[in-house]
């Protein structure tokens, strides 16, 4: 059976973060729900020993609980964090991947930005009509938080000799999960014309499918890289 969102949880996160959105420098970047999820998936796939904390760190600050505590709202932004964590965990449950490696168990937060959407941003003021070309293609800002995580924990991530099969799998992979990002022009088309057979219609949600699926190739990638080394150190003991 697979996970399921919390939708009301998911809501209340991303409200709270706009909390923190508020008293955020207007020169930082936008950190909205799909960066922090899919930042929180990369911590939880990856090599590094984490927690929902580390990422707040990350993509806020150290001092990001400050303004949550000013308004007596830190206890519910952490119970609503911690119960996003766990869910992303049971989503990327192991022996779920392995007995049926063709299904898709995550359940990312990202946001489309459907015509309705549009819509009911512009009739309540949050998007200005002139904003509307300037929207992040759907799955992007989570595509980012994972890409970001990664690079943020570049030392832990990239430990392979280069060209080792385990290098040009990780690499692969990695860039099945950038590719959603990538905009509109030669090198989304190079990428598509390489990866994918010719009578194959790419669009955006294909992109994003296939992201998916890495990520969760990705994790158990890490468990059993992870383990390698235990298992030599064994082998060595026992010699």
């Amino acid at each position: 059976m697979n996970p399921e969102i919390n939708h009301d949880n998911a809501e209340r996160l991303a409200a709270l973060l706009h909390v923190l959105a508020a008293a955020a420098d207007e020169d930082a970047p936008a950190v909205t729900i799909d960066t922090l999820d899919g930042y929180l998936h990369a911590l939880q796939v990856g090599p590094v020993e984490a927690g929902p904390a580390d990422a707040m760190d990350a993509l806020f600050g150290e001092d990001w609980p400050a303004p949550l505590a000013e308004q007596e709202q830190l206890d519910a932004f952490m119970d609503a964090l911690h119960l996003r964590w766990n869910e992303i965990g049971d989503s990327l449950d192991p022996q779920g991947l392995i007995e049926d490696p063709e299904a898709m168990q995550l359940m990312p937060l990202i946001t489309e930005f459907d015509e309705d959407t549009k819509a009911a941003l512009l009739a309540q003021g949050v998007l200005k009509p002139e904003l509307l070309e300037r929207l992040p293609a759907t799955g992007q800002m989570w595509v980012e938080g994972f890409m970001q995580a990664v690079q943020d924990c570049e030392d832990d991530w990239q430990v392979f000799e280069e060209e080792s099969e385990p290098a040009q799998m990780l690499d692969a992979m990695l860039m099945s999960v950038a590719a959603v990002a990538l905009p509109e022009g030669p090198q989304r088309q190079a990428y598509i014309a390489e990866a994918y057979d010719e009578d194959v219609q790419v669009d955006q949600h294909v992109l994003i499918d296939d992201a998916l699926f890495s990520v969760q190739d990705l994790r158990l990638f890490w468990l059993q890289e992870g383990a390698a080394p235990d298992e030599d150190e064994s082998d060595d003991q026992q010699a």
